[in-house]
């Protein structure tokens, strides 16, 4: 992508004023990253590893679940020039994984969900990486997060997904503050991270994209570059009617409530099988209550707007 060489750019990127992690991060910056900054490489693809070279430059991506994770493995990172990308489909955080390396400079990813900790941990363990972090804004990441949870099948109140009275939730509280697994990265890796926010791509497709590229310290091939959503979310009355649909199959069942879509079923066989048919027949039963009508909705809403507010406000 064409830029000035030289252009200085944080090591933190990407960031927009208008939220309380943003202003997090700036504060970061200001305390951590004011001497160092990237460039833009013009090289066009991957320099080969020369035999002799032990290790190569990597840099691994472990996004939040929700916050274009799934955007970046396949409409961005495959469009990068000047580093080697290794798809998330047939990558595992393991030793072995090394092999595959054919570049002097690598990126990987894998989205790390509810287990963000464990993953930076295991990275710097087997690859010593440099983390890259996309972020969201927290009020709609849990609402992105909640509404996969209703889609899969659950019948868990908002409320009782993000409890900010009691912090009794399937989420807890810590775990959206960002600047918290900021710092815990720096502190395992020894490196600054390089953070993402969903937002700046929002705003401005073509800046979040540049400060990418500045400091993975790459190129881009624009016409390989693909804008298109990845996921296209349910509407309100699908999400409303699956709930519903949940509440009437299974009711208040605490085995249900569990966030992780490989945690394995439990209770009885019978139980499991149901599950799994459950999952299995989801997307035709979203596709069919897109035409149910409207009366067959309660009144309850999915998420209600003010307690988004109380979330937005609690990490401001």
């Amino acid at each position: 992508m064409p830029m000035n060489q030289g252009m200085p750019v944080p090591i933190v990127v990407a960031w927009a004023n208008q939220t309380a992690i943003h202003k997090v991060i700036r504060t970061l910056i200001q305390l951590h990253a004011v001497s160092n900054i990237d460039t833009i490489s013009t090289r066009k693809s991957p320099q080969p590893r020369p035999a002799s070279m032990s290790e190569p430059l990597t840099f691994f991506h472990i996004g939040y679940s929700r916050a274009a994770s799934t955007f970046l493995q396949k409409a961005v990172f495959p469009a990068l020039t000047g580093i080697q990308y290794i798809p998330r489909n047939r990558f595992r955080v393991r030793e072995s994984e090394k092999r595959r390396f054919k570049s002097d400079k690598i990126l990987m990813s894998r989205e790390a969900g509810l287990r963000i900790y464990d993953r930076c941990d295991a990275i710097h363990r087997i690859f010593g990486s440099r983390i890259l972090i996309s972020l969201r804004r927290q009020d709609a990441l849990i609402a992105s997060n909640y509404r996969l949870h209703v889609k899969r099948g659950f019948n868990t109140r908002f409320n009782q997904f993000l409890d900010l009275e009691n912090d009794q939730g399937i989420w807890k509280l810590e775990e959206m503050e960002f600047m918290r697994f900021i710092r815990y990265v720096e502190t395992t890796t020894g490196q600054k991270p390089i953070v993402l926010i969903f937002e700046d791509y929002i705003d401005d497709p073509d800046y979040y994209v540049s400060a990418l590229c500045a400091a993975l310290d790459c190129g881009i091939n624009k016409q390989a570059l693909d804008h298109e959503p990845i996921h296209k979310s349910y509407s309100d009355k699908q999400l409303r009617l699956r709930r519903q649909f949940a509440d009437f199959l299974d009711g208040d069942d605490p085995q249900r409530q569990t966030p992780e879509k490989n945690t394995p079923p439990q209770g009885s066989i019978m139980a499991r099988i149901k599950r799994q048919l459950q999952l299995k027949f989801s997307p035709l039963f979203m596709l069919m209550v897109r035409y149910a009508p409207d009366s067959w909705l309660s009144a309850e809403p999915l998420i209600e707007k003010a307690r988004l507010d109380q979330i937005k406000d609690y990490y401001r």
